[in-house]
């Protein structure tokens, strides 16, 4: 008994060990005589989120990312570490004086002339010299550490605690102008701004949480939650106003990755059998293709309208075009999915994607022969997107 347990022990530390092997190292460097950088890494791994900032030496997320703090190696002026073969990480640049009572300059970061190398077990896997932009904030890019993969995204931002968002119409895709926001924060306190002629609205935002309420004359009005965290980097959001409907329409956004999901709708057909609609099966029901837009290059709006319905159970899924063979892929369950069902010219049902998981089809709900939407919820992987349904 006493020699199983000994190697149930062994066991053990050397799946750790296995574990724990994967390092990876992100250094930064530019060019001092031309600006101040800092780095700032935000992740998760599982359902814990952290970030730390390369000015100091700092562990989060039980010591698994760290921060070397600025000038204690010769390798970089800053230098991180992630430990495991787990969790996402996302890579920002700031000012190290972004701040409007010390430094307002977009120029600065774009001119000491970023560059970061990104090693796994020390072998370099990308080397990124960040272009020229305007901004006082640039996010880099996106580290999956299961996977090793690296996804590009650099984007400047004019400041750092800003919440940007776009309003567009949920069946052609163009931006919506003079949409209203009220913004209410934490404390009730509201403000109302417009959206300008491309459908943006931006506002400052200090740390907390924000309820948006988006309104325009002849749509439906919709809501939206946001949070300004602790690392104080941009937040993102679209959002797809329905025009008033009475039928059943359903409203697909995301985020920036992945770049491309697909909606599928099946159902029964009002002339007979069964139809499912997707991108690659765009077939008129009673004169009109259900499938309003499909977008293929991130954030949606993805729309399919039911516009004549029939008697029997229709079934609405999200699948992962872009990750489409990966079957331990958690790419879907980040992409921070939204579908809006609306129906009677009113919101009636919401949903968000699952967190953490692996798959690449969300089955989100059924409509069933009395017009009730039944949640579903539920992530896994499918090898063929014909097989959805």
């Amino acid at each position: 008994m006493k020699s199983k347990l000994i190697m149930l022990i062994i066991l053990v530390i050397l799946v750790n060990t296995i574990l724990f092997a994967v390092e990876y190292q992100i250094n930064l460097s530019w060019d001092e005589f031309e600006g101040e950088c800092n780095g700032f890494i935000s992740g998760s791994i599982g359902e814990e989120h952290a970030f730390l900032s390369g000015g100091g030496a700092a562990e989060a997320l039980n010591g698994k990312l760290i921060s070397i703090g600025e000038g204690m190696t010769f390798d970089a002026q800053q230098v991180f570490k992630i430990k495991g073969n787990d969790g996402f990480f996302t890579f920002w640049i700031k000012d190290k004086f972004a701040d409007d009572d010390m430094n307002n300059d977009p120029t600065l970061i774009s001119m000491s002339k970023p560059m970061i190398s990104i090693f796994k077990d020390g072998k370099l896997i990308d080397l990124i010299k960040v272009p020229q932009g305007s901004g006082l904030a640039c996010k880099v890019f996106t580290l999956d550490a299961a996977s090793g993969e690296v996804d590009r995204e650099i984007k400047y931002y004019p400041k750092t605690k800003l919440i940007i968002g776009k309003i567009v119409n949920a069946v052609s895709g163009e931006p919506l102008n003079n949409t209203e926001i009220i913004i209410t924060d934490y404390m009730k306190q509201s403000i109302s701004i417009v959206t300008d002629s491309t459908g943006v609205f931006i506002f400052d935002a200090e740390i907390g949480q924000y309820k948006l309420d988006i309104a325009k004359e002849g749509y439906i009005s919709t809501s939206a939650d946001i949070r300004m965290g602790a690392d104080e980097t941009p937040r993102e959001i679209v959002s797809a106003l329905s025009p008033e409907i009475k039928e059943f329409r359903i409203v697909l956004t995301w985020g920036s990755r992945p770049r491309d999901l697909d909606a599928h709708l099946s159902g029964p057909d009002p002339d007979g059998g069964n139809f499912h609609i997707w991108y690659r099966n765009r077939y008129p029901i009673g004169g009109k293709d259900f499938l309003d837009i499909d977008d293929m290059d991130k954030y949606g709006p993805e729309t399919v309208t039911i516009y004549k319905p029939a008697v029997g159970n229709y079934r609405y899924s999200v699948h992962d075009y872009t990750n489409n063979k990966s079957k331990r892929s958690k790419k879907l369950s980040r992409s921070n999915a939204k579908v809006f069902v609306y129906g009677q010219n009113k919101l009636l049902a919401s949903f968000d994607v699952p967190n953490n998981l692996r798959g690449n089809c969300w089955h989100v709900f059924k409509i069933n022969e009395k017009h009730e939407i039944i949640p579903i919820n539920k992530i896994k992987f499918v090898k063929d997107a014909t097989s959805i349904h």
